[in-house]
């Protein structure tokens, strides 16, 4: 009997685009919050020429986000079209320039060095969903194109900014920069989260309005281009307050207490509760009654909403497209509640040692994930063993 037929074998994993990049993401997220404490905290500043608050946001948003959202979108439009986004030298060239650009963002050399192969990263991804799309005339998903050209515009905008010494224009592309990813989690949140917790519960029965629908994703666009005007606080506060209500009755139509029992879908959401707490925070800021700046009320969407959903959709996708039960154990479970405790130490104690026990939360769940999801992402799904 040969022994290929009496050992198990592990195939070479399935060209999906996730898997490198879904890595690459809960790198940043883990490492990069790990070097931030240690830069901010404990002043082992790095020889980066960013300074380390502008380099701490850029890592998060444009670093763990982009690795995310090209995960994200690269796999989804492969599904949506039918058509392969990318082959696999073009995958890890991708990659390749993602993480290059990360990395000579923290070496003494001009930040524009990097800075050039971060925007290239992102123009390819605009290139490779583009293309699938357009082939395929597939327009309901079109405005995936205009998210990532904004996303790529704000990039630069935010490196232009830094060359310049304007902290007022980076800021506002780190503004802008969470706003579309807002956009993005309403958006396609809106989509999945009630399909998945319809397909997993049998007769589970939910109020869905398309005008609602259109309220909703039509109001995060408005946050979003209100924002890039640099329109006034108050208006801007009143618009997120009123995105926030109307995304709050869409969240209770969908009767997500019904999924106590099941945290693969509670986790989704909890995600989308903390968009709608995020944007009251930031609004109620804006309007005036509580005294806060703006950079500081955005953790409720980055660390509570990204943090949250991101972990939910890399491990259902890692977990699906590997041939093992799309489901949790205590240590997911675990994992999906640390952005919420996160958020809550960020935002409810804003002084250093809240910073410090936020920066720590979070480390701690993506650190789960590459412990538990990692391995998936590597070595894909197992072989099935040959019968002599």
């Amino acid at each position: 009997m040969p022994a290929s037929a009496s050992t198990p074998s592990i195939t070479r994993p399935p060209l999906h685009p996730f898997r490198p990049l879904f890595f690459c993401a809960a790198l940043a997220a883990s490492l990069g919050m790990l070097a931030w404490g240690v830069f901010w905290h404990m002043g082992w500043l790095p020889p980066t020429s960013l300074p380390p608050l502008e380099w701490h946001a850029h890592i998060m948003l444009f670093g763990f986000g982009s690795a995310l959202v090209g995960g994200f979108l690269l796999t989804a439009s492969a599904n949506w079209t039918g058509i392969a986004t990318t082959a696999r030298p073009g995958l890890w060239l991708l990659t390749a320039i993602w993480a290059i650009a990360h990395i000579l963002l923290l070496t003494p050399l001009p930040f524009w060095i990097g800075a050039l192969f971060d925007v290239g990263y992102l123009c390819g991804l605009v290139f490779l969903v583009g293309r699938v799309l357009w082939l395929s005339r597939n327009k309901r998903n079109a405005f995936l194109i205009g998210i990532l050209l904004i996303f790529t515009g704000l990039d630069i905008a935010f490196y232009a900014g830094a060359l310049a010494g304007n902290a007022t224009v980076s800021t506002r592309a780190l503004i802008g920069a969470v706003d579309l990813l807002t956009v993005l989690m309403l958006t396609i949140g809106g989509r999945v989260i009630p399909f998945f917790t319809g397909r997993k519960l049998s007769g589970h029965t939910m109020w869905v309005n398309k005008y609602l629908i259109r309220a909703v994703n039509g109001g995060g666009a408005l946050v979003l281009l209100c924002g890039l005007a640099d329109a006034p606080a108050l208006p801007r506060g009143i618009l997120m307050l009123v995105v926030a209500t109307l995304a709050l009755v869409r969240l209770i139509g969908w009767r997500g207490w019904r999924t106590v029992h099941e945290p693969m879908l509670w986790v989704l959401h909890l995600g989308y509760l903390w968009l709608v707490i995020g944007l009251a925070v930031r609004g109620l800021a804006l309007v005036g009654v509580y005294a806060m700046p703006e950079i500081d009320t955005l953790h409720g969407i980055t660390i509570g909403a990204l943090g949250t959903l991101s972990l939910a959709m890399m491990t259902r996708v890692a977990q699906g497209h590997s041939g093992v039960a799309i489901e949790s154990s205590f240590a997911l479970s675990l994992m999906f509640l640390l952005p919420t405790a996160a958020a809550i130490a960020r935002l409810g104690f804003n002084q250093p040692h809240g910073w410090v026990w936020a920066a720590a939360l979070w480390f701690l769940a993506y650190a789960i994930y590459l412990v538990v999801i990692g391995p998936l992402l590597v070595r894909g799904k197992l072989a099935a063993v040959a019968r002599s």
